[in-house]
């Protein structure tokens, strides 16, 4: 009788256990999967743009702490794959850089403009060089009126070495605004090498400056004489047509609400892959 009451008692214990596993798959799987019906997705661009999907901003580095940088390819990707989920609506880029690799930057835009689903930008802090740049591949930008906007052009290094023996670095820049916040090059700007790197920034911020004119609907000229590595406020650029609304997430959900004529909940892509 003992012996029947504690197989009874093991068999009692391996049911629940099973129970119990499958519960948290299914809760994990719930997570992960589950989203409400009309969604709009939240993706982060805060930090460095790089190219390489070496980089991932949401995992988190030994520190505990968010990485600093973003890969243009992971951004890519995560676009691509919820295009196709019936659940997302629209996406919303939350920007919060500095700018980054031309290359990243260059992939990611094309990727932006093929999208059927609507995508936007909200800035927060800053949105500058490559981030801008981003921006403005979306169909509406939204910024504080603090936040910093545009710095539109390109830098470079260039590495070589002094009197043969130190070596140093000197950055090059398509605009004299741009170049203010570095180094000096100690008369290396003297140089041919100096000279046609530098030519090469002015030609590549020429083709910036003319995508983002194309982008926002602006004149030409107009964009290209912003294109100097200036930083205007959130409501500087909204006066030069920068950017299109003063406002954060809250003002940006309620237009994409508006322009598809349903309510959308919130999903924040960090937030997925941190549960």
């Amino acid at each position: 009788m003992k012996n029947k009451a504690h197989t009874l008692l093991k068999n009692i214990i391996v049911i629940e256990l099973v129970l119990i596993a499958i519960g948290l798959l299914f809760i994990q799987f719930h997570k992960l999967s589950d989203k409400p019906a009309s969604s709009v997705l939240i993706i982060d661009i805060h930090g460095e743009i790089v190219d390489s999907a070496h980089s991932n901003s949401y995992h988190k580095d030994t520190s505990g702490k968010n990485a600093v940088s973003v890969s243009a390819e992971e951004l890519i990707g995560i676009l691509q794959h919820y295009e196709n989920d019936d659940n997302i609506k629209a996406f919303i880029l939350d920007i919060d850089s500095n700018g980054g690799s031309s290359a990243g930057s260059d992939i990611l835009i094309k990727q932006i403009r093929q999208m059927k689903k609507p995508v936007i930008a909200v800035v927060r802090d800053q949105a500058l060089s490559a981030g801008y740049y981003i921006a403005s591949a979306t169909e509406r930008i939204f910024a504080n009126e603090l936040s910093n906007i545009g710095d539109i052009g390109h830098t470079s290094i260039i590495g070589y070495t002094k009197d043969d023996l130190n070596y140093k670095e000197c950055y090059v820049s398509s605009s004299e605004f741009k170049r203010m916040y570095y180094d000096d090059c100690e008369g290396f700007e003297r140089t041919q090498i100096y000279k046609e790197k530098k030519n090469h920034l002015i030609k590549a911020t020429d083709i910036m400056a003319r995508e983002i004119a194309t982008f926002r609907n602006l004149p030409e000229d107009h964009v290209l004489k912003l294109a100097d590595g200036t930083i205007f406020s959130g409501v500087g650029a909204l006066r030069l047509g920068l950017i299109d609304e003063v406002g954060g997430l809250h003002e940006a959900v309620d237009w994409l609400e508006g322009e598809l004529g349903m309510e959308l909940d919130i999903v924040y892509y960090r937030e997925m892959m941190h549960e």
